[in-house]
């Protein structure tokens, strides 16, 4: 074997043991980067759907007890409309769900549609890649903008509240 054709092997075994690891090295960043992204949206979204259904909660109960404890009729339209808006938090923070499943569904996607190679760069896109990070990238922003949207249902709700026990003069 000639001194050029050892480096040439040499060099495949080198070039085949850094494709190996930038393997490695991408299938571990893609795990941790899925699990963390996951953990974060149930989180937020878990959060999101609990101060909404609790604020429905609380605001039921506490118009329970004026209905129960005041003999005079209490006005509840200004608390239904307050809860009106806690109700549409815990559907948007439904809707935002959803779509975070189908964000991590097509993350999945995404990253199963890429090519190991045995040369460099050593991961390939394939070009159906595009378009899936395209509808990512508008289910992600639309799942952004309903959990924006559940929050400022919550203040509005929040905000509706204050004004109705104001207008009961206690």
């Amino acid at each position: 074997m000639t001194d050029k054709s050892k480096w040439t092997v040499e060099q495949k075994r080198l070039n085949l043991e850094q494709a190996l690891r930038t393997h490695e090295r991408n299938d571990a960043m893609m795990a941790d980067s899925r699990k963390f992204a996951i953990e974060a949206a149930n989180v937020a979204i878990r959060a999101m759907l609990l101060i909404n259904g609790g604020a429905v909660v609380a605001l039921l109960a506490f118009i329970g007890t004026l209905e129960s404890g005041n003999h005079e009729a209490v006005d509840v339209k200004q608390f239904v409309s307050a809860l009106r808006w806690f109700a549409y938090g815990v559907g948007l923070a439904a809707v935002s769900a959803g779509l975070a499943y189908l964000v991590n569904m097509l993350d999945t996607d995404i990253l199963q549609s890429r090519d190991y190679t045995w040369d460099h760069p050593y991961v390939v896109e394939q070009p159906k890649q595009a378009w899936l990070i395209r509808i990512r990238v508008v289910l992600h922003l639309l799942a952004i903008a309903l959990a924006v949207m559940t929050l400022t249902s919550f203040f509005l709700g929040i905000n509706g509240v204050v004004d109705a026990v104001v207008s009961l003069g206690l």
